[in-house]
């Protein structure tokens, strides 16, 4: 029996005072954790930016470009009268749509903007005031309908090569080209990759690029392309790919 309490009171305060201790050694370890946490969410799920609003709207932006003859050129690498010949084209016979999120003109105007320069996703989305994840749906949208394109013009006009192209007739290339239907030759064209394929991407020229193989006629019109090569693939290697297919 103490003075003022028992042995008991006082082995209870001690405990207290170690549970106490306990307590603030925990905070003391995961508090800057639990606050680094907390921060992160507030800062992506309760703290959430306001909607942009833009001054001049992507699809009001597109119109404004195509009314001004250079400007338009400028922007898209084409006249209007042109632009709208691929887009009512694009619309009519290659899936072209317009949705909630961006109409068709819009959407065209965005991709030859975007392959033109070429600009980044980053860049069109500052432009056109669009999320990332519409920017990138409606890109490859329009890529799958100039792709459809592209398989009813990059072709022979005659598929089994029936007939001598006029320029080879004559002393100069007759009669040793006549079996001839085209000109094939391969290219480097430069590409941006993920860090982790930049080294399958370097060959000869020394920074990222694509293997790729072109077949034009006498016409100049290409007939056949093969891409999506990595720079460092060997030429012959990206020429039995093209036999296969």
């Amino acid at each position: 029996m103490g003075m003022y309490g028992s042995d008991d009171d006082d082995e209870e305060e001690d405990e207290t005072i170690i549970v106490a201790s306990r307590q603030l050694d925990m905070m003391r370890k995961f508090g800057p954790v639990l606050t680094s946490f907390g921060m992160f969410y507030a800062e992506n799920y309760l703290n959430k930016s306001k909607y942009r609003k833009a001054n001049l709207a992507g699809h009001a932006w597109v119109m404004r470009n195509l009314e001004v003859p250079q400007d338009c050129y400028d922007m898209f690498r084409m006249s209007r009268p042109l632009f709208e010949r691929l887009h009512n084209l694009l619309v009519l016979s290659y899936g072209l749509k317009s949705t909630s999120k961006m109409d068709s003109v819009e959407a065209l105007g965005m991709f030859l903007w975007t392959i033109g320069a070429p600009q980044s996703f980053v860049q069109v989305k500052n432009r056109f005031e669009r999320s990332k994840g519409t920017i990138s749906r409606k890109f490859n949208e329009v890529l799958q309908s100039i792709y459809l394109l592209s398989k009813d013009l990059v072709k022979p006009r005659d598929p089994n090569f029936t007939t001598i192209h006029p320029r080879l007739l004559g002393d100069r290339f007759e009669p040793h080209f006549n079996n001839c239907i085209g000109a094939i030759d391969g290219t480097h064209i430069p590409v941006v990759v993920p860090a982790s394929k930049v080294v399958q991407h370097v060959g000869r020229n020394k920074y990222p690029t694509q293997n790729v193989l072109a077949i034009c006629d006498f016409d100049m019109r290409f007939t056949f392309i093969v891409a999506g090569w990595p720079g460092s693939a060997h030429d012959m290697r990206v020429f039995n790919d093209a036999l296969r297919k």
